[in-house]
This record gives structure tokens, C-alpha cells and sequence, in this order.
């Protein structure tokens, strides 16, 4: 099938891009809105909007169907949309509620035709946001409900059975790429903790970060971001203890060759919309521990791994509304984080148990073939029997 998308992303490659036997065109520079957003931000000082409306072309095999992903189609043609967190996507603009946006409604109304397929959310969360976007219309609640299911993102095995441990070390992974977003810092301050209180012998242990130390913003803190002197100092706990091993970045293979040889994947995030790095670990037979935000709790269950709880609000996330907020639940990751090492550290039996788990996981809710054909059910709603030619064109 000729399936139109509008990117090749990590987003695209790990829930659209998933079957070798369809022919995948990119129309990212075929989208109106691809030249169009750009004058918005700069001329017009308006956010950027997520639709895709196509601009007439000759391909090489014309879409029978567009998958967009966080994108609205504005087209006659069959669509679908997969999303992260709600669709359609409206940033937020000051002064106005969500619900109250008038992009909003119009957008809206191209999701309710019925050439608009179906809307994939990737977690029960997603949902969850969808079902609240829409909570003051219930009639539209109903009509979007109606076409809208839940697909998490497939993961392919990458052993089918977690080998025994050999030796006594205690090997810890960590990747983000926003170092501090994803928990980083959390990381170094639990373990350095428990290394000045004896609790952990750096004899015994490794802890790889893999990340950018640079990027210092953290979108989950809002205005309460950390001081400068807050990163020199974990850049200086890194440097001070030998167990720490940074990099900046990776390359895949060898990122998924460390998830292999690892204990524990460790994931004490601040904001996550899904957690890929969480199922590729698992994938790898190590089990992770995370936080408690959006879709971490459907996909680390106490059976994979380790779940830091903490107070969340109405969208599943961590409320950081003043600096002791923030350092109330950095407090709180640090304490969970620091009682879980030394649990396993204590009962290191756990670790088959919960590699073990996290394998069958894996091969229960995310096998890439049940996606495929869940996914093409959906895709065969929009076939018409009648095969696009060399000639067609993507008609808006």
C-alpha cells in the first residue's frame, strides 16, 4: 500500500514506518503548511499549526491513505493520525483557554468527517488528554471517542531470554538526551549520596550516563529553573567518583549493546509524553526504573521494573508551580530512587525476575507483527479497490 506521512522522525520510524511491504511517501515539502508555518512564526507571531494540507504533485506511486503523526489532515482524502498527547494539537496562546481556541474548532472539524479514519493514541494518557480536551463537548466527546483507540508502539526482541548474572557488579544505565529533563541529575545525586554513605562500594559498581550535559532547560520546571551553580555541582559529582561514565551521545547499536550488559536502565524523568528508551531496554531483558509521569506506569509495571511514585496532577504529570515544588518531588525521586538500589542491591534475585518480565512484556503488548495488522485494519477502511497511477495527483 502507498501510505503518504509527512516525516521520517523518530516519532514516524517507531509507529508509522513499521512494515516493509508498504511503499511510504514522504510529503513533508508537499504540505501547505510546511511554508506557511515558518511566515506564521515570524510575520504573524502565531504558533505553529499542526495540519497537513497537500499541494497537488506527480509521485512515483500516489497515497492511498495519509498517516500523519500529531497532525490534522485537510484533504478529501482517507486519513488516520497517530498522537502523543492530544489531537488536534494547539499550542497554548495567552489569554485564551484551550477549549476556546478558535484553531481548535477548526481543526476540529476535520477530524469529525469521515475520511478521517481513525486517531491512534500511543497510551491509555494519551487518551486520557484526548478525553479532556473534549470534556466540555460532549457531543464531539462522543463522535471523536468513537474513532479513536489505543496502539502502544511496537518493540522488536532482542533476546528472548535474560542470561544468568556472572559477577557481583552492579551495572546502571542511563540515557536522555536532555540530560536534566530525563532525570539525570537525580541519578547522580542519589548514587553519590549513597557512595558518601557507604551504602554502595564503587568496587561494585557502574553507572553509565548517556546524554547532553549542555542542555540545562527543563521544560517540566517552568520558570523555576535550577541555578547555574545546581549543574556545575553534578558535573563535579560526575568527575568525582569513578563509577560515572558520560557521554554526550551514541551510536544505536552500541547504545543497545549497553542495554544488553546492563543490570538496571534507570529513567527518574521529569516529563516524558511515551518512553521509547523504556521498551528498547526491556527489549534487552533490563528492567528499568522510572517515574510515575504519563505513560510510564502503563509500560513499567511492578512485574518489568520499578516505579518512583509521585504526586502527579489532572494530566499526569508533576506540578512544579514554585522552586519548593520542584525541590519537593526532586527530593522525593532522589529518597525512591536511593531505597530501590539498596532493595536490589539487598535481593539481587530481582533482577531475572523483572528481566524476565520485562522480555515477556515486550512479547505480549508491543509484537510488530499484531501492530502491523491492527494497523492495516485500519488502513483497509480507506481502500476504494481502484489503484493509484503514475499520473494522479494528491488531490487537497
Amino acid at each position: 500500500m502507498n501510505v503518504g506521512i509527512t516525516n521520517t522522525l523518530y516519532p514516524e520510524r517507531r509507529n508509522i514506518l513499521i512494515n516493509p511491504e508498504n511503499n511510504y511517501i514522504n510529503l513533508k515539502t508537499r504540505n501547505l503548511f510546511y511554508y506557511v508555518n515558518p511566515l506564521r512564526q515570524r510575520l504573524l507571531h502565531k504558533n505553529k499549526c499542526f495540519a497537513f494540507l497537500p499541494l497537488p504533485l506527480i509521485t512515483s506511486g500516489t497515497p492511498e491513505i495519509f498517516h500523519l503523526f500529531n497532525e490534522v489532515a485537510i484533504t478529501r482524502r482517507k486519513w488516520v493520525a497517530t498522537f502523543e498527547t492530544e489531537l488536534p494539537r494547539v499550542l497554548p496562546v495567552a489569554g485564551v483557554a484551550k477549549q476556546d481556541n478558535p484553531e481548535l474548532h477548526q481543526l476540529t472539524s476535520h477530524v469529525l468527517k469521515d475520511n478521517c479514519l481513525g486517531l491512534i493514541a500511543i497510551s491509555d494518557s494519551a487518551l486520557h488528554m484526548q478525553k479532556k480536551l473534549f470534556s466540555k463537548t460532549p457531543a464531539i466527546a462522543e463522535r471523536i471517542a468513537a474513532k479513536t483507540l489505543v496502539m502502544h508502539p511496537p518493540q522488536t526482541l532482542f533476546r528472548q531470554q535474560k542470561p544468568a548474572k556472572k559477577d557481583d557488579i552492579l551495572r546502571l544505565v542511563f540515557v536522555g538526551n536532555e540530560f536534566y529533563r530525563k532525570g539525570g541529575a537525580e541519578v547522580v545525586l542519589a548514587i553519590s549520596q549513597l557512595l558518601l554513605e557507604g551504602a554502595l562500594s564503587e568496587d561494585r559498581l557502574e553507572v553509565h550516563l548517556i546524554g547532553d550535559m549542555s542542555k540545562h532547560h527543563n521544560v517540566a520546571h517552568r520558570q523555576f529553573q535550577d541555578a547555574a551553580s545546581f549543574y556545575r555541582n553534578i558535573e563535579l559529582a560526575i568527575t568525582r567518583h569513578r563509577c560515572f561514565r558520560h557521554q554526550q551521545s551514541m551510536a544505536n547499536d552500541a547504545l543497545l549493546a549497553l542495554f544488553a550488559r546492563s543490570d538496571v536502565g534507570l529513567l527518574p524523568t521529569w516529563q516524558e509524553t511515551y518512553g521509547f528508551s523504556v521498551l528498547e531496554m526491556q527489549a534487552s531483558g533490563c528492567p528499568v526504573i522510572t517515574s510515575n509521569v504519563r505513560a510510564l506506569p502503563e509500560i513499567n509495571p511492578a512485574s518489568a521494573g520499578w516505579l518512583l511514585e509521585q504526586p502527579l496532577d489532572d494530566d499526569r504529570e508533576f506540578a512544579v508551580n514554585s522552586p519548593e515544588q520542584r525541590e519537593r518531588v526532586r527530593h522525593g525521586l532522589i529518597e525512591q530512587l536511593k531505597s530501590t538500589l539498596l532493595a536490589i542491591v539487598a535481593h539481587p534475585g530481582q533482577l531475572q525476575e523483572k528481566g524476565e518480565g520485562a522480555i515477556r512484556r515486550i512479547r505480549e503488548h508491543h509484537d510488530p507483527l499484531s501492530y502491523r495488522l491492527r494497523l492495516n485494519e485500519i488502513y483497509q477502511r480507506g481502500v476504494t479497490g481502484v489503484k493509484a497511477t503514475v499520473s494522479q495527483a494528491v488531490a487537497p
